[in-house]
């Protein structure tokens, strides 16, 4: 989730329940949006929406592949474990709301510092959270997928673990039910 300010022209603001604010990024099969939905009690409740490119919604494969992305995740409570909130569908389009994160993505983070490098101190605590999240996760699920566009900093300090799109789940000995390698490359 990149923190880009693109405007909505000519797009729909509402998405079902929710109110769509401002686009936060564009990916080769879905799209992510800061969304707001009235909750119970009549406050606002803030997320990220995620919802398939509209190219990839008649995709069967596509779309189950997208819904056992949200269940899988959504098994997954942990601090540092970017939560899954709900998932459903709205006129045909597939969605996933997870909890929005106030910050920045470690790759956005890294092209804007000096040689795109962290303190020590800095990669120490993220390398801490990031452990604990997949130590959490592989509980029942591999990422496959941790690269710096999927770990978000938050501006409270957190660190959060995203993006289980290619994550497979595992069995009750702790193996992948495929035997196929998956995964990008530069992560495996």
């Amino acid at each position: 989730m990149m923190l880009v300010f693109n405007r909505m022209a000519g797009e729909p603001r509402e998405f079902g329940p929710y109110r769509l604010i401002r686009r936060l990024g564009v990916g080769g099969m879905a799209e992510t949006f800061e969304a707001a939905r009235n909750a119970a009690g009549g406050f606002e409740q803030r997320v990220c929406l995620k919802r398939v490119l509209p190219a990839f919604s008649d995709d069967d494969e596509f779309v189950s592949r997208f819904q056992r992305e949200a269940r899988l995740a959504a098994q997954l409570r942990h601090t540092n474990i970017v939560g899954v909130i709900d998932f459903g569908e709205v006129d045909g389009v597939h969605y996933m709301t997870l909890e929005l994160v106030d910050g920045v993505d470690l790759r956005s983070l890294l092209r804007s510092s000096p040689e795109e490098k962290l303190s020590p101190d800095t990669v120490a605590l993220i390398a801490l959270d990031l452990a604990y999240a997949l130590e959490h996760a592989h509980r029942s699920l591999v990422h496959r997928d941790i690269s710096p566009s999927n770990i978000l900093l938050s501006r409270s300090g957190e660190t959060k673990l995203a993006d289980f799109g290619i994550a497979k789940a595992m069995d009750a000995a702790g193996v992948t039910a495929s035997r196929s390698a998956k995964g990008k490359i530069p992560y495996m």
